[in-house]
């Protein structure tokens, strides 16, 4: 089994009181994906999703030699002149319409009109773990 410190770390905040006593007798709680039987392309593609280690222009452009700021790194595969990060990349980009459609049957994607990190948050949070997962990393495949 996947363990929480192996990916993912000691939960560290930066509020005060964050790791009191009460909260050091505490277990974190495991992302369920780390709990389940699938298999280790698909942990890998959801891991990488949530610590940005993914090769979007968000991040890419973050690290970079010329670093660009955050309003600045549009979207190159589609003309919509939006910022190219997750949300964008599984929920919205047209050029991941295709991946979307295919997986159409076996999750649920919230209309536009919602709030952003609400959609998101909505499609990853489905039961269907495994469908998630796969969902993630063909997404993710696209941008090698």
């Amino acid at each position: 089994m996947r363990t929480y410190h192996t990916h993912v770390g000691l939960p560290l905040g930066n509020t005060s009181g964050w790791w009191d006593d009460r909260k050091k007798n505490q277990k974190p709680v495991l992302p369920l994906y780390l709990c389940l039987d699938i298999p280790s392309n698909l942990s890998r593609a959801l891991s990488c999703l949530r610590l940005s280690g993914h090769n979007i222009l968000v991040q890419r452009m973050r690290h970079d030699r010329n670093r660009r700021p955050y309003e600045l790194r549009i979207c190159d595969r589609c003309d919509w002149h939006t910022i190219q990060d997750e949300k964008h990349i599984l929920l919205d980009c047209p050029h991941e319409h295709l991946v979307r459609l295919r997986t159409q049957h076996q999750l649920f994607f919230p209309p536009q009109f919602e709030d952003g990190p609400a959609r998101l948050r909505t499609v990853m949070n489905q039961p269907d773990i495994f469908g998630v997962a796969s969902f993630v990393a063909k997404c993710l495949a696209l941008f090698p």
